[in-house]
């Protein structure tokens, strides 16, 4: 089970043990597609990581195992996620080129980025261990 199935879990339990029927109505999200995180049979997209932080009232870096702390500031709305990656790109100094040379990130998912396609979980956790931030601050939901 992965890390995000397991706090998921803790958080839905916590939560008055919240079933994924439940969960799936108030969030909007089908039950089934909550069972399949939960054992970890499918990955989650940034979309849904934030609408399940939001309502969890947790960091997304806490939902994807980056941190034990649930939340240390206030939720920020999020920018489109390809104006942000570049924002904290030039922060850091890391070019699209050094970023694409470095790693699997191609053209095409910038591509997909810059047409509004969520990246998935595992692709976040991946960008902000690059970028040396956190998740939340990456997607701009953290300032």
């Amino acid at each position: 089970m992965s890390i995000f199935s397991e706090r998921l879990n803790e958080l839905m339990f916590e939560h008055d043990d919240i079933k994924s029927e439940q969960l799936g109505k108030e969030i909007g999200i089908s039950g089934a597609t909550i069972r399949r995180w939960l054992s970890g049979g499918q990955q989650i997209f940034l979309s849904n990581l934030i609408i399940l932080a939001d309502y969890f009232e947790c960091s997304i870096d806490f939902l994807v195992g980056k941190t034990e702390n649930t939340l240390d500031f206030e939720p920020q709305k999020c920018p489109p996620f390809s104006k942000r990656l570049r924002e904290v790109m030039k922060e850091k100094g890391v070019t699209t080129y050094k970023l694409r040379k470095n790693t699997r990130y191609g053209s095409k998912y910038f591509q997909q980025w810059d047409s509004g396609s969520d990246p998935l979980s595992y692709t976040l956790i991946e960008l902000a261990d690059i970028l040396n931030c956190s998740v939340d601050y990456l997607i701009g939901r953290e300032r």
